[in-house]
């Protein structure tokens, strides 16, 4: 246990001169390994692998699983499901001694099924909506509501937040431009139809 501890201690310490905080609480927010945290480590493969020892070839791959899953565009179902059998295959060689997540083992071995049985991709499908809705709803409870009592409060907040989340007035809110990730090589190949405009088919075959 001591020597995990130095281990965690040594890797903090490099981390922070980058800049990076890693495994730190922070005062009623949980602690400092969030989604921001993750894309800076796996952004840089070398330097992750200098840092903490893990195989880089390892941290490379599961970059570009989480660049893929992440990023809303149509997946190659059977591509990602060869990409992702050899990411296990790579794990279990190099660190068989270590108990593989559960959220990890459902992308390596069932995430071509998943793929297959999703009408959106996986991106779509992500909390990040949900996310950044917590941000509208303390703006909105703040600066919205009547403070009266707590019925009006929540009456208000339920009220503005419906009107906010019509598809109607999504439709005809100014879109705003998001910043453009530019996708490995490696990404890009288990992409299927990456210019396609696959949504007008989707709702197509909802319709």
């Amino acid at each position: 246990m001591k020597k995990k501890g130095n281990k965690e201690k040594q890797i903090q310490e490099k981390y922070l001169q980058l800049g990076l905080i890693i495994d730190q609480p922070k005062q009623g927010e949980g602690n400092s390994n969030d989604g921001n945290t993750a894309r800076r480590f796996f952004s840089d493969p070398e330097t992750a692998a200098a840092i903490t020892g893990v195989d880089y070839d390892l941290i490379k791959r599961f970059k570009i699983i989480l660049e893929v899953i992440s990023c809303s565009r149509k997946i190659n179902a059977k591509k990602f499901g060869d990409y992702a059998n050899k990411t296990a295959i790579l794990y279990n060689e190099k660190y068989q001694w270590r108990y593989m997540p559960s959220t990890v083992h459902k992308i390596l071995y069932h995430g071509e099924q998943i793929i297959q049985h999703n009408m959106l991709p996986i991106g779509d499908l992500s909390e990040e909506a949900q996310e950044k809705r917590n941000k509208d709803y303390r703006f909105f409870r703040e600066h919205n509501t009547r403070k009266i009592s707590r019925y009006h409060t929540n009456e208000d907040l339920i009220t503005i937040l419906l009107c906010t989340s019509d598809p109607y007035m999504s439709s005809i809110r100014q879109k705003w431009k998001s910043p453009s990730i530019e996708l490995d090589e490696e990404a890009k190949e288990l992409l299927e139809h990456e210019n396609q405009d696959y949504l007008e088919e989707i709702f197509t075959k909802i319709v």
